[in-house]
């Protein structure tokens, strides 16, 4: 004797693509809260001026960027000249190119964040 279940399931792609943005979006804001963390471990201290200005300007949209920003009139100068003889007292990782730096270092681990949270999307969804 044999026992027939017919299954039948409507999935709204749009629905599912919505969740997936979303997580997308989610795990882009994660990711420079990440970077954001990763680069105060090299910004050069200045009495923490320039390492308390990082900010993460997050997106709002799949559309929209998400920005590390360090908000001084000398951050970028700082940025830009690795070959400053930057002071290690107070952190001792202090160098120039503190964003770049960790943002190609840890592209692996951002991307990571981002899929994961994609992924967390679309099961959700």
């Amino acid at each position: 004797m044999g026992v027939r279940a017919d299954v039948q399931m409507t999935v709204k792609f749009g629905d599912v693509m919505e969740s997936i943005l979303a997580g997308t979006v989610q795990g882009m804001n994660q990711a420079g809260e990440l970077l954001l963390a990763k680069t105060q471990e090299q910004v050069p201290m200045d009495e923490g001026t320039l390492a308390s200005s990082g900010t993460v300007v997050q997106a709002k949209t799949i559309g929209d960027p998400v920005q590390v920003v360090y908000d001084t009139p000398y951050a970028a100068r700082l940025h830009e000249h690795p070959e400053y003889n930057f002071s290690t007292d107070s952190n001792p990782g202090a160098k120039g190119k503190y964003v770049e730096d960790p943002a190609v270092e840890n592209r692996k681990a951002m991307g990571d964040v981002i899929r994961s949270s994609a992924q967390r999307g679309q099961i959700s969804g």
